[in-house]
């Protein structure tokens, strides 16, 4: 198994997130195009779907508002990568971000299970994401007792 140093492993980390940061910029530039792409793509039957303008103002503010969400987390993922970089995890700042990046992943969730009238892929994407969301908030409830601990035992020495 490929074994890294912890300096190298966060650094590594902090470089994806500016790369992804970066990647979503361009797909807000070009999202447009893709949603329209998207929406010409033919269903199971082999039939394009022709959406009402009320539909699809429906999709085009879900697809923005994940973009936006998903920036949100990313922002939060950031700077819970230069807590760890600082050697602050057992914190409650850190303990809060990892709340709101649940969050930012529970309604991102809750919006691709909004959009399974659109395709059926939207359902399995939305309880995966569901899933990690309700993980990380497990990870935030298990640093967050060891935060508790963590202080109980500093007062007590």
């Amino acid at each position: 198994m490929l074994k890294i140093n912890r300096k190298l492993s966060v650094y590594i980390s902090i470089v994806l997130t500016a790369v992804m940061f970066a990647g979503l910029i361009v797909l807000a530039v070009f999202m447009p195009f893709i949603l329209e792409y998207l929406l010409k793509i033919p269903g199971l039957f082999g039939d394009v779907a022709v959406l009402s303008q009320y539909k699809r103002v429906i999709f085009y503010t879900a697809a923005y508002a994940e973009l936006a969400i998903m920036m949100a987390g990313l922002g939060l993922l950031f700077a819970l990568l230069m807590l760890v970089q600082r050697r602050k995890v057992f914190t409650a700042a850190a303990v809060e971000l990892i709340r709101y990046i649940s969050w930012c992943l529970i309604f991102m969730g809750i919006i691709m299970i909004a959009l399974t009238s659109f395709s059926v892929i939207a359902l399995i994407i939305g309880a995966a994401v569901l899933f990690l969301g309700l993980t990380v908030r497990v990870v935030k409830n298990v640093i967050e007792e060891a935060v508790y601990l963590k202080e109980e035992n500093d007062l007590t020495v």
